[in-house]
Protein backbone atom coordinates (compact mmCIF):
# COMPACT_ATOMS: atom_id res chain seq x y z
CA UNK A 1 0.00 0.00 0.00
CA UNK A 2 2.78 2.40 0.98
CA UNK A 3 4.44 1.98 -2.39
CA UNK A 4 1.28 2.67 -4.31
CA UNK A 5 1.49 5.87 -2.54
CA UNK A 6 4.71 6.88 -3.58
CA UNK A 7 4.24 5.85 -7.24
CA UNK A 8 0.59 8.37 -7.27
CA UNK A 9 2.81 11.27 -5.41
CA UNK A 10 5.64 10.31 -8.19
CA UNK A 11 3.28 10.46 -10.54
CA UNK A 12 2.35 13.84 -10.33
CA UNK A 13 5.84 15.14 -9.24
CA UNK A 14 6.92 14.08 -12.19
CA UNK A 15 4.25 15.43 -14.52
CA UNK A 16 5.20 18.98 -12.76
CA UNK A 17 8.43 18.70 -12.97
CA UNK A 18 9.12 17.47 -16.64
CA UNK A 19 6.36 20.54 -17.38
CA UNK A 20 8.44 23.37 -15.67
CA UNK A 21 11.89 21.87 -16.00
CA UNK A 22 12.75 21.18 -12.66
CA UNK A 23 12.68 17.61 -11.93
CA UNK A 24 10.14 17.77 -8.80
CA UNK A 25 12.93 18.31 -6.12
CA UNK A 26 11.66 20.98 -5.16
CA UNK A 27 8.84 19.05 -3.76
CA UNK A 28 10.45 15.36 -2.94
CA UNK A 29 12.72 17.43 -0.76
CA UNK A 30 9.88 19.08 1.56
CA UNK A 31 7.37 15.92 1.52
CA UNK A 32 10.03 13.37 2.79
CA UNK A 33 11.29 16.05 5.12
CA UNK A 34 7.49 16.74 6.94
CA UNK A 35 5.28 13.74 5.90
CA UNK A 36 7.55 10.69 6.26
CA UNK A 37 10.57 12.00 8.53
CA UNK A 38 13.58 11.68 6.91
CA UNK A 39 16.56 13.27 7.83
CA UNK A 40 17.49 16.27 5.14
CA UNK A 41 21.33 14.30 3.75
CA UNK A 42 17.81 11.37 3.27
CA UNK A 43 15.97 13.22 1.96
CA UNK A 44 18.09 14.94 -0.54
CA UNK A 45 19.55 11.87 -1.77
CA UNK A 46 16.14 10.06 -1.96
CA UNK A 47 14.89 13.39 -4.29
CA UNK A 48 18.08 13.14 -6.07
CA UNK A 49 17.05 9.71 -7.28
CA UNK A 50 13.80 10.71 -8.34
CA UNK A 51 15.02 13.13 -10.07
CA UNK A 52 17.55 11.43 -12.05
CA UNK A 53 14.57 9.17 -12.95
CA UNK A 54 12.29 12.35 -13.61
CA UNK A 55 14.37 14.10 -15.83
CA UNK A 56 16.05 11.00 -17.69
CA UNK A 57 12.29 10.35 -19.01
CA UNK A 58 11.06 13.95 -19.54
CA UNK A 59 14.85 14.55 -21.69
CA UNK A 60 13.90 11.69 -24.10
CA UNK A 61 10.11 13.55 -24.67
CA UNK A 62 12.03 16.83 -25.69
CA UNK A 63 14.18 15.02 -27.43
CA UNK A 64 11.36 14.05 -29.58
CA UNK A 65 10.03 17.39 -29.70
CA UNK A 66 13.55 18.72 -30.80
CA UNK A 67 13.30 21.13 -28.25
CA UNK A 68 16.96 20.51 -26.77
CA UNK A 69 19.64 22.89 -27.38
CA UNK A 70 22.93 20.28 -27.38
CA UNK A 71 25.67 22.42 -27.76
CA UNK A 72 24.46 23.75 -24.75
CA UNK A 73 23.11 20.97 -23.15
CA UNK A 74 26.68 18.75 -23.28
CA UNK A 75 28.56 21.73 -21.99
CA UNK A 76 26.38 22.55 -18.90
CA UNK A 77 26.04 19.07 -17.93
CA UNK A 78 29.89 18.24 -17.46
CA UNK A 79 30.53 21.38 -15.60
CA UNK A 80 27.51 20.58 -13.10
CA UNK A 81 29.52 17.48 -11.90
CA UNK A 82 32.16 18.74 -10.02
CA UNK A 83 30.20 20.15 -8.08
CA UNK A 84 27.74 17.61 -7.70
CA UNK A 85 29.75 15.30 -5.95
CA UNK A 86 31.10 18.26 -3.46
CA UNK A 87 27.95 19.19 -2.81
CA UNK A 88 26.93 15.57 -1.43
CA UNK A 89 29.65 15.25 1.09
CA UNK A 90 29.21 18.58 2.64
CA UNK A 91 25.61 18.28 3.05
CA UNK A 92 26.55 15.16 4.99
CA UNK A 93 28.38 17.32 7.52
CA UNK A 94 25.84 19.79 7.97
CA UNK A 95 23.41 20.19 10.96
CA UNK A 96 19.44 20.04 9.89
CA UNK A 97 18.71 23.09 11.18
CA UNK A 98 21.42 25.07 9.13
CA UNK A 99 20.30 22.69 5.71
CA UNK A 100 16.63 23.84 6.41
CA UNK A 101 17.57 27.57 6.48
CA UNK A 102 19.78 26.99 3.45
CA UNK A 103 16.96 25.12 2.07
CA UNK A 104 14.51 27.86 2.35
CA UNK A 105 16.26 30.92 1.74
CA UNK A 106 17.73 29.92 -1.14
CA UNK A 107 14.16 28.57 -2.25
CA UNK A 108 12.90 32.44 -1.68
CA UNK A 109 15.09 34.02 -3.52
CA UNK A 110 14.42 31.88 -6.47
CA UNK A 111 11.31 32.66 -6.41
CA UNK A 112 11.18 36.08 -6.18
CA UNK A 113 13.63 36.23 -8.95
CA UNK A 114 11.34 33.96 -11.54
CA UNK A 115 7.96 36.13 -10.37
CA UNK A 116 9.09 39.44 -11.00
CA UNK A 117 10.62 38.17 -14.75
CA UNK A 118 7.64 36.36 -15.43
CA UNK A 119 5.70 39.34 -17.08
CA UNK A 120 8.47 40.52 -18.80
CA UNK A 121 9.13 37.31 -20.75
CA UNK A 122 5.06 38.01 -21.59
CA UNK A 123 6.38 40.12 -24.20
CA UNK A 124 8.76 37.89 -25.70
CA UNK A 125 6.22 34.56 -25.69
CA UNK A 126 6.62 34.20 -29.40
CA UNK A 127 10.20 34.22 -29.26
CA UNK A 128 12.03 30.52 -30.20
CA UNK A 129 14.90 31.46 -31.35
CA UNK A 130 18.12 30.11 -29.30
CA UNK A 131 20.78 32.99 -29.51
CA UNK A 132 23.78 32.27 -32.04
CA UNK A 133 26.04 33.48 -30.13
CA UNK A 134 25.01 32.86 -26.19
CA UNK A 135 27.91 33.32 -23.68
CA UNK A 136 28.48 29.61 -23.32
CA UNK A 137 31.86 30.43 -20.66
CA UNK A 138 29.14 32.27 -18.57
CA UNK A 139 26.74 29.57 -18.70
CA UNK A 140 29.47 26.88 -17.51
CA UNK A 141 31.16 28.77 -14.97
CA UNK A 142 27.27 29.15 -13.40
CA UNK A 143 26.85 25.09 -14.02
CA UNK A 144 29.14 24.39 -11.47
CA UNK A 145 27.57 26.47 -8.98
CA UNK A 146 24.39 24.77 -9.96
CA UNK A 147 25.82 21.41 -9.64
CA UNK A 148 27.12 22.45 -6.21
CA UNK A 149 23.67 24.15 -5.16
CA UNK A 150 21.37 21.43 -6.69
CA UNK A 151 23.71 18.31 -4.84
CA UNK A 152 23.32 19.73 -1.17
CA UNK A 153 19.96 20.65 -1.75
CA UNK A 154 18.92 17.66 -3.22
CA UNK A 155 16.64 19.23 -6.05
CA UNK A 156 18.31 18.31 -9.05
CA UNK A 157 19.38 22.11 -10.46
CA UNK A 158 16.83 22.93 -13.25
CA UNK A 159 15.05 25.40 -10.67
CA UNK A 160 18.37 27.53 -11.14
CA UNK A 161 19.70 26.21 -14.90
CA UNK A 162 15.80 27.82 -15.97
CA UNK A 163 16.03 31.12 -15.06
CA UNK A 164 20.29 31.21 -15.38
CA UNK A 165 19.40 29.96 -19.43
CA UNK A 166 16.33 32.67 -19.63
CA UNK A 167 18.02 35.81 -17.81
CA UNK A 168 21.34 35.89 -18.14
CA UNK A 169 21.48 33.86 -22.09
CA UNK A 170 18.21 34.85 -23.44
CA UNK A 171 16.92 31.73 -24.37
CA UNK A 172 13.39 30.83 -25.05
CA UNK A 173 11.50 29.59 -21.87
CA UNK A 174 10.68 26.65 -23.34
CA UNK A 175 14.04 25.88 -24.98
CA UNK A 176 15.81 26.65 -21.57
CA UNK A 177 13.58 24.29 -19.87
CA UNK A 178 13.75 21.00 -22.27
CA UNK A 179 17.68 22.01 -22.16
CA UNK A 180 17.72 21.88 -17.92
CA UNK A 181 15.72 18.46 -18.23
CA UNK A 182 18.73 17.30 -20.52
CA UNK A 183 21.07 18.61 -17.55
CA UNK A 184 19.45 17.23 -15.19
CA UNK A 185 20.18 13.86 -16.04
CA UNK A 186 24.05 14.50 -16.16
CA UNK A 187 23.70 16.65 -12.94
CA UNK A 188 21.39 14.34 -10.80
CA UNK A 189 23.49 11.33 -11.40
CA UNK A 190 26.56 12.44 -9.91
CA UNK A 191 24.44 13.54 -6.72
CA UNK A 192 22.92 10.10 -6.80
CA UNK A 193 26.06 8.35 -6.61
CA UNK A 194 27.89 10.03 -4.16
CA UNK A 195 24.37 10.39 -2.23
CA UNK A 196 23.64 6.39 -2.66
CA UNK A 197 27.64 5.87 -1.20
CA UNK A 198 26.97 7.76 1.84
CA UNK A 199 23.96 5.78 2.78
CA UNK A 200 21.46 9.09 2.19
CA UNK A 201 19.11 7.25 -0.38
CA UNK A 202 15.63 5.60 1.24
CA UNK A 203 15.40 3.07 -1.45
CA UNK A 204 11.78 1.82 -0.93
CA UNK A 205 9.95 5.57 -1.56
CA UNK A 206 12.77 6.26 -3.95
CA UNK A 207 11.80 3.46 -6.15
CA UNK A 208 8.21 4.02 -6.26
CA UNK A 209 8.54 7.36 -6.40
CA UNK A 210 11.19 7.48 -9.38
CA UNK A 211 8.92 4.76 -11.11
CA UNK A 212 5.82 7.23 -10.93
CA UNK A 213 7.91 10.29 -12.21
CA UNK A 214 9.04 8.07 -15.51
CA UNK A 215 5.64 8.56 -16.33
CA UNK A 216 4.56 11.27 -15.16
CA UNK A 217 7.13 13.50 -16.93
CA UNK A 218 5.98 12.33 -19.92
CA UNK A 219 2.32 14.07 -18.86
CA UNK A 220 4.37 17.22 -17.83
CA UNK A 221 5.86 17.38 -21.63
CA UNK A 222 2.99 17.51 -23.26
CA UNK A 223 1.63 19.68 -21.26
CA UNK A 224 4.59 22.14 -21.34
CA UNK A 225 4.11 22.25 -25.11
CA UNK A 226 0.48 23.95 -24.72
CA UNK A 227 1.20 26.06 -21.81
CA UNK A 228 2.53 29.68 -21.90
CA UNK A 229 6.17 30.71 -20.54
CA UNK A 230 5.22 33.32 -18.23
CA UNK A 231 2.46 31.01 -16.85
CA UNK A 232 4.96 28.53 -16.38
CA UNK A 233 7.63 30.34 -14.92
CA UNK A 234 4.59 32.27 -12.46
CA UNK A 235 4.00 28.95 -11.51
CA UNK A 236 7.28 27.46 -10.77
CA UNK A 237 7.66 30.47 -8.50
CA UNK A 238 5.02 30.59 -6.45
CA UNK A 239 5.75 26.60 -5.79
CA UNK A 240 9.47 27.33 -4.76
CA UNK A 241 8.23 30.04 -2.55
CA UNK A 242 5.79 28.29 -0.66
CA UNK A 243 8.18 25.68 0.01
CA UNK A 244 11.40 28.04 1.23
CA UNK A 245 8.61 29.00 3.66
CA UNK A 246 8.05 25.96 5.06
CA UNK A 247 11.26 25.25 5.59
CA UNK A 248 12.53 28.40 7.12
CA UNK A 249 9.12 28.20 9.68
CA UNK A 250 10.31 24.50 10.90
CA UNK A 251 12.83 25.83 12.47
CA UNK A 252 12.26 29.14 14.01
Amino acid sequence: MEILLFLVIGLAVGCLGAMLGIGGGVIILPLMSFVFGATPQEAAGTSMLVVLFNSLSGAFGYYRQKRICWDAAWKFAIATIPGGFLGSYIAHYLESKTLFIVFGIFFAIMAAMMFTKANARSKTEANTTVPENYDWRLGTVCSVAVGFIASILGIGGGIIHVPMMTYLLKFPVKTAIATSTAILTVSAFSGVVSHAFLGHVLWIPAIGLATGAVIGAQMGVRLASKTKSSLLMKLTSVLVFAMGLKFVLSVV
